[in-house]
């Protein structure tokens, strides 16, 4: 992998070569000395930075040049990451007059120092950067590194002892050279190896050709070549999938003339029936001529419709080194413009995006954020607590060498990276270089405990002895956990975090109550609370009667409905039986409401408040048919007589005059009641009183006079359907005679009515009163019914004949009808 620390070196080197060139010619001490000069010179040309440093270090034996042979191999150290020998070599640099050419040698030093994770002293390094070195982009740079310097001392302990990062024991992964890359695909780990050099008699030195290989995670083993779906005697490297593994993405690499630095570009193929399709090389926007377009990762772009690319360049016109990128590639291969991903850019270097499309994450790696040395693995999220912010991933993950290349499952539980952090294989055990591992980062997700109070919806009272059952539904829905405490009603039950988990609560006689809890992206592990509330069933026991007999009715349809939602909750019909059972909830109002076909339906009001406490509710409801309902809205209708009629001064309780007969001569007597009681009376009492006898006469006399024509043309069609009736008759009577007189002359009015029944239309209610289907009880009570303030006086015509008072009195009411009731106490 080529260097990511060092800039723009090639001009020093030039100065250094020469200075080189011009002391041996000038000393000439001897022969070997001069061949050192020109195979160091050479191995700087080539990119062969691991044999510049042995050369370097050989040739210090021989004293001279040593500050600019030290300042070559601490580059050569560098370029091949031998952190100890480049710190050395630079330190000797360093503290020598030769520092004053080679100002800059302090950041390289400082850089060396922030990746081995000694902050404090790569501070004071960069520190004198700001002040020695005049190249703007070196100072830059150093300021940027003391802001990193002072997040990393802050977070050398941002740990997360739920995550464990270890290097991977796989037999053929991880061999002295350079394994990275890593992507796991359906238990299949794909990676790319360096492992393997190839070399001819004209090219110097070897060069490592990478290859994609396959590690099958079930068995245990390398796949064969053939398992990848490229050609595997070319350089090719970072494979990548789509979410659906039918189009596989990767890069295919080659040096460039006389060096050891490679370019790549990115191709793709798409599976077909065969198998997998011819590689397409993406289009130029994608692979711009004179850059490296690498470490492409796909996904698809719900919103387009076509496939999102992530990769990383270092064309011109980036922020600064590589930068990561997003194009849309269309069905035919052809690609939108690339957009810088300017978010997340810096001017040092961003590598390997991986886009996690169930977290809607994208992950990359990063020296130019604020990290622990080298490069960081870093997440930057659309949804979540930390969304819309660039988050390091700890020191759980990261280490203060590079760490790049991570993929991580669906739920980011486990995932694949590389790094050349110590325990890495080294190249040379004594420079402790190279290489680059893969590493597996496991998350063993943290404990959330779940407070679950099972409590009663009416009152908020716990309930003991409730069923809590846990269910995953992350995926898909299986049972977890399942709690049953005979005398408590808090649960306390481990969650998962990274899961969503459906809570029920359950309990013989209650209904249950249910809550999702998500322990996805919470801001800490304290203990959730959820109260879940459970409605007590009831029972309602009803029955149904006829109202007018009270005896038990059948064939009733009998509905409940919820007042709270307005919801009918139950409803049944009973063809054989007036009882009907139903359940009901604590805490809810319901109305219950019985019908039936020619019946006027009965509703009961049934509150929450009045049944709390009842473990069984009774209720009866009462139907009456419609007919008698209809009759029954007549009343009640009040008969008016005149003064001592019928039969004036009789002594007897009956009487064959026929209401009809004589309540026109009564009617027509409105006149005499204006005069005799208003005449005496002053304006305006006088014309008040004239329009209440009005008033009385047309709307008391005649209007009930005609009622009782209404009341019994129904009556007849009741009892033609063969219904029994009961009609009940209270007879009154002024206070202006005795007592027992009126008794008698109340008796003779009510006897007047039923007259009327006897007789109407030429008796066509006489054969049901002989068969007494229709009865006609009579109830007088003279004037002890009286209103006190009637005057009794036979003086004072005025008063106790003709004022309304004493009008009001002298009548007889149809106050009831019941349905076959041969008897009733009370009326």
């Amino acid at each position: 992998m080529s260097n990511l620390l060092i800039p723009n070196s090639e001009s020093v080197l030039k100065n250094i070569f020469s200075l080189i060139l011009l002391v041996s010619f000038v000393q000439g001490n001897a022969q070997s000395y001069r061949q050192y000069q020109e195979i160091i010179a050479e191995a700087f040309d080539k990119q062969d930075y691991y044999s510049a440093l042995v050369y370097c270090e050989s040739a210090l034996q021989y004293g001279k040049d040593v500050d600019s042979l030290h300042y070559l191999a601490g580059e050569a150290a560098l370029a091949i990451n031998a952190y100890p020998k480049a710190e050395l070599h630079f330190k000797m640099v360093a503290n020598s007059n030769y520092s004053e050419a080679v100002p800059q040698v302090n950041y390289f030093i400082g850089e060396i120092l922030y990746a081995q994770g000694k902050y404090g002293e790569a501070h004071q390094y960069f520190t004198k950067v700001i002040g020695q070195v005049e190249d703007p982009e070196f100072v830059q740079k150093a300021q940027e590194r003391i802001k990193q310097l002072k997040w990393a001392k802050e977070n050398q302990q941002l740990t997360n002892p739920l995550v464990k990062s270890s290097r991977v024991e796989y037999d053929g992964i991880n061999t002295p050279e350079n394994e990275f890359g890593p992507m796991s695909v359906n238990g299949q780990l794909y990676f790319v190896s360096m492992s393997k050099k190839y070399s001819n008699k004209k090219e110097f030195p070897k060069k490592d050709k990478g290859h994609i290989r396959v590690y099958d995670e079930h068995n245990l083993k390398l796949m064969a070549p053939s398992s990848v779906p490229v050609d595997s005697t070319i350089h090719t490297a970072h494979p990548a999938f789509t979410l659906d593994k039918k189009q596989f993405y990767f890069t295919k690499c080659e040096y460039e003339e006389n060096s050891t630095k490679l370019r790549c570009e990115i191709y793709r193929k798409q599976k077909i029936a065969s198998g997998w399709g011819p590689e397409a090389k993406l289009p130029v926007e994608v692979n711009v001529v004179g850059a490296s377009n690498t470490q492409p990762f796909p996904v698809w772009d719900s919103t387009t419709q076509m496939t999102r690319l992530y990769f990383a360049s270092d064309r011109k016109g980036g922020k600064g080194g590589f930068d990561i990128y997003s194009v849309l590639i269309k069905a035919d291969g052809t690609s939108s413009v690339p957009e810088n991903i300017n978010w997340i850019n810096t001017i040092f270097d961003e590598y390997s995006p991986f886009y996690n499309e169930k977290t809607r994450s994208l992950f990359f790696s990063s020296n130019g954020h604020p990290g622990y040395g080298g490069q960081d693995i870093f997440r930057y999220s659309t949804i979540g607590k930390d969304s819309l912010r660039i988050i390091n991933l700890g020191a759980s993950v990261n280490s203060s060498y590079d760490d790049l290349y991570f993929k991580s499952d669906g739920g980011e539980k486990k995932a694949f990276f590389s790094s050349n952090r110590p325990g890495s294989s080294y190249l040379d055990p004594d420079f402790k270089a190279c290489c680059y591992d893969i590493y597996k980062m496991d998350v063993t997700p943290a404990t959330i405990d779940l407070l679950a109070y099972t409590l009663d919806s009416y009152d908020s009272t716990g309930i003991n002895g409730a069923k809590v059952i846990i269910y995953d539904i992350t995926e898909d829905t299986q049972v977890f956990k399942i709690s049953e405490l005979p005398d408590k009603y808090i649960h306390r039950l481990p969650l998962i975090e990274g899961r969503k988990y459906k809570i029920v609560a359950l309990k013989n006689n209650y209904l249950g109550d249910s809550v999702v809890v998500s322990t996805m992206d919470l801001p800490n592990f304290n203990p959730i609370t959820k109260q879940l509330y459970l409605v007590e069933k009831k029972i309602l026991n009803a029955h149904t009667f006829e109202k007018t007999t009270n005896i038990a009715l059948k064939g009733v349809q009998v509905k409940v409905v919820d007042l709270m939602n307005n919801i009918v909750v139950s409803e049944k019909t009973s063809l054989d039986s007036n009882f009907f059972d139903f359940g009901i909830l604590r805490g809810h109002n319901y109305s219950i409401i019985a019908s039936k076909p020619k019946y006027e339906s009965d509703t009961v009001k049934l509150l929450a408040a009045d049944f709390a406490r009842l473990a069984v509710i009774d209720k009866n409801l009462f139907l009456e048919l419609t007919a008698i309902a209809e009759l029954r809205k007549l009343l009640p209708i009040k008969l008016f007589f005149d003064n001592d009629i019928p039969n004036p001064k009789s002594e007897l309780d009956t009487t064959s005059v026929l209401f009809s007969k004589i309540y026109r001569d009564y009617l027509d007597k409105k006149g005499r009641y204006m005069y005799e009681f208003a005449d005496k009376l002053k304006e305006p009492a006088k014309s008040n009183a004239i329009f209440q006898i009005d008033s009385f006469f047309e709307q008391n006399v005649r209007k009930n006079a005609e009622k009782l024509n209404v009341f019994m043309d129904k009556l007849y069609i009741i009892m033609s359907e063969g219904h029994s009736i009961d009609i009940f008759l209270k007879g009154y009577a002024s206070p202006r005679a005795k007592s027992e007189y009126n008794q008698h002359l109340s008796s003779r009015r009510v006897t007047s009515i039923r007259n009327e029944f006897d007789d109407y239309q030429q008796g066509i209610f006489h054969q049901f009163i002989k068969s007494e289907n229709l009865k006609i009880k009579e109830i007088p009570f003279g004037e002890s019914q009286a209103s006190s303030d009637v005057s009794d006086s036979i003086e004072d015509v005025r008063n106790s004949i003709y004022n309304l008072k004493a009008a009001y009195e002298r009548r007889v009411e149809i106050l009831e009808i019941l349905k076959g009731v041969d008897d009733r106490e009370k009326l």
